[in-house]
């Protein structure tokens, strides 16, 4: 263990330690300015992924619509 690493203990009383507790498995190893400069590029991929996921949510409901709901004509 390290002196920042605090180890916890389990239900069934076996210690156990984070692995958050070593520097090498929590977050990017590189210059501020860097971190800076991916941090200013916004989450484009996340954006791009809702997107894609609307649009095939909407094509899927717009082939439901002109091949299942078409056909069948007016109820009532």
């Amino acid at each position: 263990m390290t002196a920042t690493s605090r180890p916890t203990e389990s239900e069934d009383n076996t210690v156990f330690a984070s692995a958050a507790s070593l520097a090498e498995n929590v977050g990017f190893h590189g210059t501020p300015d860097r971190l800076a400069q991916i941090v200013s590029a916004g989450p484009r991929g996340a954006a791009a992924l809702a997107g894609l996921a609307v649009f095939i949510l909407v094509a899927i409901w717009f082939a439901f619509f002109v091949w299942i709901f078409l056909p069948r004509g007016a109820i009532g």
